[in-house]
């Protein structure tokens, strides 16, 4: 039985526009401009004619409304102080290792962490199903526009859920040394892997379209030693149904076909990341 359908979030649908159950431009994007169908928002209908287009449709620059229902509008807005006040991500290298954190003070995040991502999870259960958890079929079956399955849906909700909660926590417990979904793309002249600020990817998405964000990666956590080398990397994943393993899923295409996101991550950002999920919390490095 199809669950009650609630009011869309313009970040949301952008996001649901852009992404493919998980990152952005990592792979080849989905084109999805097509006819809208008889369960389609407003916005989705328009995105779909236009993709990308969050300003023509949504009639926002910032990706928010002043409607946000589950505290979206808090994340972004937090986004901005904590992008001034960090450290630039710098990724390790044979010459210089990072500092690793203490080992009482990574309990504590790695306990915060684990906290928010199953706050996270349950919040847009209860908003959509009334506290219980989807169904094995109902993760199937598709939701948005004809164009994905609830699972993927319900796992980009509840990462945007996580931000608010994730910011206020690692802004108490390491202030200025982490960061929430940053991205790094190859330069190609050099070979050497950079750190893609706030506004470069903007100016990217304006000149090129999303698609100019191709073969770029954005782990959902970094944590950094004072001097910004990244320390730990961590990726949340939302199983549906719950029941289901935390698992790293494979590239389909591009650079990396067949390899899967660990393999990436840990070749890019010489750490080796850990997967974090309501039901296993953060697993331990293997």
């Amino acid at each position: 039985m199809r669950p009650p359908s609630k009011k869309g979030h313009p970040r949301l649908l952008v996001l649901l526009a852009v992404l493919q159950a998980g990152c952005l431009a990592e792979s080849e994007l989905v084109d999805v401009a097509g006819k809208c169908g008889p369960r389609d928002l407003t916005p989705e209908c328009c995105l779909k004619q236009w993709p990308g287009q969050w300003e023509r449709c949504t009639g926002s620059s910032e990706l928010v409304d002043g409607s946000s229902s589950l505290g979206m509008k808090a994340a972004a807005a937090g986004t901005a102080v904590a992008m001034a006040v960090a450290v630039k991500p710098q990724i390790d290298s044979a010459e210089r290792r990072g500092v690793e954190l203490a080992a009482d003070l990574l309990t504590k995040v790695e306990k915060a962490i684990a906290q928010c991502t199953r706050r996270a999870d349950r919040e847009v259960n209860d908003y959509h199903f009334d506290g219980r958890s989807p169904s094995r079929e109902l993760c199937k079956e598709v939701k948005v526009g004809d164009q994905m399955t609830w699972a993927a849906y319900l796992g980009l909700f509840k990462h945007e859920q996580a931000w608010p909660c994730l910011r206020e926590a690692l802004d108490k417990l390491l202030p200025g040394r982490y960061r929430l979904h940053p991205r790094f793309r190859l330069d190609e002249r050099t070979g050497q892997w950079e750190f893609l600020d706030e506004q470069q990817v903007k100016q990217i998405v304006s000149e090129q379209g999303w698609k100019g964000l191709t073969g770029t990666i954005e782990p959902d956590i970094i944590l950094m030693d004072k001097e910004g080398v990244i320390v730990r990397v961590y990726d949340l994943k939302f199983p549906c149904p719950e029941t289901n393993h935390a698992r790293w899923e494979r590239y389909k295409g591009g650079r990396w076909h067949d390899e899967t996101q660990k393999q990436v991550y840990e070749g890019v950002l010489k750490i080796t990341p850990q997967l974090v999920s309501p039901r296993q919390g953060v697993e331990p490095i293997r």
